[in-house]
């Protein structure tokens, strides 16, 4: 009787390595393309950073050679996208009011 329990555990355990073996593979090949996916999208960030920089020096060039009597710093001012605010307390620009609080 035990030589048939034997056997049949025999028979079940390649099957189980086999599935064990493909999951593993299967986890193995999620995760190399999980990483495919981030280094791509790390390249297409890089790619578009650079690709902003260039446009960037473009634009400083065009600004300097095109506009007469043009400096570095009135060209660097017009091709900032951010306003500049003028002597504000952080508080003013955001209608934030900073609070303290003491405890006795």
């Amino acid at each position: 009787m035990s030589t048939l329990i034997h056997a049949a555990a025999d028979t079940q355990t390649p099957s189980r390595s086999r599935w064990l073996w493909m999951l593993l593979a299967g986890v193995a090949m999620g995760q190399l393309f999980a990483f495919w996916l981030l280094c791509s999208h790390q390249m297409r960030k890089a790619e578009a950073r650079q690709n902003e920089s260039v446009v960037q020096q473009m634009a400083l060039a065009d600004c300097l050679q095109y506009i007469p009597g043009s400096t570095i710093a009135s060209c660097t001012s017009r091709m900032d996208p951010k306003p500049q605010v003028a002597a504000q307390s952080p508080a003013t620009a955001t209608g934030a009011v900073p609070v303290s609080f003491s405890y006795r």
